[in-house]
């Protein structure tokens, strides 16, 4: 069996629920035959510390999968997935459409699950739970009546790992050469393209946030969802009764799938741009239009550590010129994606936007990912999507 040996003390962070461990927090390994192979974990002086996969080409050399001496087979694997469906099934409003395994969030390193209905989104981030691909597959068409699975690994981080980036059809029992297909996520018609859509196909972390959105809306407000991807709070604050809504979005694809849904749903208060969201904001500062309410959701400012104070920046200038475009007393939503600003950064950054701008905030209500996206609060890295709703007066 392969074996990995720590340095003196390197199990602290394990111990306290972390699931990683570090290039060089590792003394030494025997008889490691290939990347992405499970390895018995050794504390300094050999005490047993649980099972997990070791690549050597990784700065996360080691992922944590479980404290006992058991098999990682296809059993194991079942019940792993089928325990956190589970979790998801408690909460009996999200259907059949959610985030069914969240990574080390569920306890299965390197693997993200996305539902839809019988249709099923696939993303593996490390070279052990890529060894499980066609097992994890089988558990789905066997135990879950899979109708579609797509692989959705096009991801910088496979090649941190070693991994080909690739996205295919790894099964198809739908008979249908359009593989797009309708979902409904809280009374909302969707349509899906998992193979073109982005990350996992569909972003599933905001259903909470969409609906939140829908407390909050009047139909007498002139809204404005930067960022807006295929339209997902566009659509709610549609659904709520606003009758003047704007949303942009640089992506040809997700502007014009906005559009597909804004259909379905007979939403006819909807102007979708395609356009670059910094470049119509520079373009609405030379006319005299304001709003009520504006979404702002934008992609992450930063990757690492070392772009923080930047991104921190760049999230101050973004929101200040949203707040410049804002009505006396009006709302604005703001999100920031990376899990290396956390929450108290994040609203350093909004305070700051707001002192920018000479505007006063009262903040409403903070929030975070949708509860099928788990954290773990021992381990950061699984925390990243921060949201604040403000009153901006």
């Amino acid at each position: 069996m392969a074996k990995v040996f720590l340095n003196k003390n390197e199990e602290r962070r394990l111990l306290a629920g972390h699931q990683w461990i570090f290039s060089n927090e590792i003394e030494r390994t025997e008889d490691i035959v290939k990347n992405g192979e499970v390895a018995e974990l050794y504390a300094y002086g050999n005490k047993f510390l649980g099972k997990g996969f070791y690549n050597r080409n990784s700065l996360i050399s080691y992922r944590h999968i479980t404290d006992k001496d058991e098999p990682i087979d296809k059993a194991f694997l079942f019940k792993r997935i089928s325990l956190a469906n589970s979790l998801r099934k408690k909460n009996e409003s999200c259907g059949d459409v959610y985030r069914m395994v969240n990574s080390e969030s569920d306890f299965m390193p390197g693997l993200i699950i996305d539902r839809f209905e019988n249709n099923f989104s696939l993303q593996i981030f490390s070279a052990g739970m890529n060894e499980y691909l066609d097992t994890i597959t089988e558990i789905l068409k066997e135990n879950f009546k899979a109708n579609l699975i797509i692989e959705k690994n096009n991801n910088e981080l496979r090649v941190l790992e070693g991994l080909e980036k690739t996205e295919r059809i790894l099964f198809d029992n739908s008979g249908n050469e359009d593989k797009t297909f309708i979902t409904e996520i809280d009374s909302i018609r969707y349509k899906i393209d998992l193979l073109k859509g982005q990350k996992t196909g569909f972003y599933l972390d905001q259903t909470g946030n969409r609906k939140l959105l829908r407390k909050y809306m009047n139909e007498r407000y002139k809204v404005l969802d930067l960022f807006c991807n295929e339209g997902g709070f566009a659509l709610n604050a549609a659904f709520a009764g606003a009758k003047d809504i704007t949303a942009v979005d640089s992506s040809q694809h997700s502007t014009e799938t906005a559009k597909e849904n804004a259909a379905l749903n007979n939403f006819q208060d909807i102007n979708f741009i395609c356009k670059d969201v910094f470049d119509y904001l520079n373009d609405l500062f030379q006319t005299k239009e304001r709003f009520d309410f504006i979404i702002l959701d934008p992609p992450s400012f930063t990757k690492s550590k070392k772009n923080i104070i930047p991104a921190l920046k760049g999230y101050t200038e973004l929101n200040a010129k949203a707040m410049r475009l804002l009505k006396p007393n009006s709302m604005l939503f703001t999100f920031s994606c990376s899990h290396h600003i956390n929450e108290m950064n994040f609203e350093d950054a909004i305070a700051r936007s707001a002192n920018e701008v000479k505007r006063k905030i009262q903040i409403i209500e903070y929030s975070n990912c949708s509860f099928d996206h788990p954290v773990l609060p021992q381990m950061n890295e699984t925390k990243y999507l921060k949201g604040i709703l403000l009153r901006v007066i």
